[in-house]
């Protein structure tokens, strides 16, 4: 018996919008592209790379460059909460909706184990770069 499900796996708007605010920005990225990728939008894709490693970049240096005394509840959840939201609208407006993908034989909803995978895949190097950052201001 075949278990394997045919059909391309897309991630659906909010798999994407769960999935950034959960990992990080990273992950945003990488689930942006990878539906451009399997959607066969290989311009999109390297626009998300290209246009996604500027944002990652502002993003950081923000972080970093905010004061120290501003509660954690702004970059820990307020911060994520936007990009996610941004990703969101890229997702549904670029891409496909989850009603698109169900009515298309030729694609699948994307898997909750590959989003967590994928998800900690991406978000431990975005924690780590935040660690050693600390780790060089308090030397």
């Amino acid at each position: 018996m075949n278990m394997i499900k045919a059909g391309v796996p897309i991630y659906s708007p909010l798999q994407i919008f769960f999935g950034t605010f959960c990992f990080g920005p990273l992950a945003m990225l990488y689930f942006l592209w990878k539906n451009f990728q399997n959607m066969q939008l290989f311009v999109e894709a390297k626009k998300v790379i290209f246009y996604g490693s500027i944002f990652v970049v502002i993003l950081a240096t923000c972080l970093q460059l905010s004061p120290s005394n501003i509660t954690l509840l702004i970059p820990g959840l307020i911060v994520p909460f936007f990009y996610a939201l941004a990703a969101l609208q890229i997702s549904t407006s670029m891409q496909v909706t989850k009603k698109d993908i169900e009515a298309n034989s030729s694609w699948r909803i994307q898997s909750l184990w590959n989003i967590i995978g994928f998800g900690l895949l991406f978000y431990l190097p975005w924690e780590l770069f935040f660690m050693l950052l600390q780790k060089i201001n308090v030397a």
